[in-house]
């Protein structure tokens, strides 16, 4: 279905810039360390310090996660064989389509209170301590891959719930 297909692709793109994310958040500890050890072998003479990096990292590890969360939903879920192992294949399905529209019910409503907090942080105006970054920014941003979470999780749970397949692939599965 056409609609897989977008959702899936623009997971795909969510779950690579996740993969940026990351190696941005990798360069700015490094910076900020590095820069801090500077700043203490020369006693203060080199301050190449900058404000900020506390929030770079805290908000780079949360959209890094949310961001892999769509395209990763239904890969590698832990599943104790103990209890499914002498289930039929089909049933085995069922239970992962279950699961699967079940997580989609918790993403729309951490996507739903996200956007709730969004819309609160834009009318009191709340910002980030050292950057000054709206936090309305922030947590819309997060309720959007969260959103595509729950759209992901709910596409592939009706998918295996209709079709007992029980894994998804997607184009970008050759990542």
């Amino acid at each position: 279905m056409l609609l897989f297909k977008i959702i899936d692709g623009v997971a795909i793109a969510l779950h690579r810039a996740a993969g940026v994310m990351i190696v941005f958040v990798m360069f700015c500890v490094f910076a900020d360390v590095a820069s801090r050890a500077l700043l203490n072998i020369t006693d203060g003479a080199i301050d190449l310090t900058f404000r900020g990096g506390i929030e770079l990292v805290k908000f780079g590890l949360m959209y890094s996660v949310l961001f892999a969360f769509p395209y990763a939903v239904d890969k590698g879920q832990i599943v104790v064989d103990l209890f499914t192992q002498n289930m039929t294949t089909r049933l085995q399905a069922f239970i992962d389509g279950l699961y699967l529209v079940l997580f989609a019910v918790l993403g729309a409503l951490l996507c739903w209170r996200f956007t709730e907090a969004a819309m609160t942080t834009w009318s009191t105006g709340e910002q980030t301590q050292d950057l000054l970054i709206s936090l309305s920014y922030i947590y819309a941003l997060a309720s959007v891959a969260l959103g595509l979470l729950a759209l992901r999780a709910l596409s592939t749970g009706i998918d295996q719930l209709i079709n007992g397949k029980r894994e998804h692939k997607t184009a970008g599965d050759t990542l």
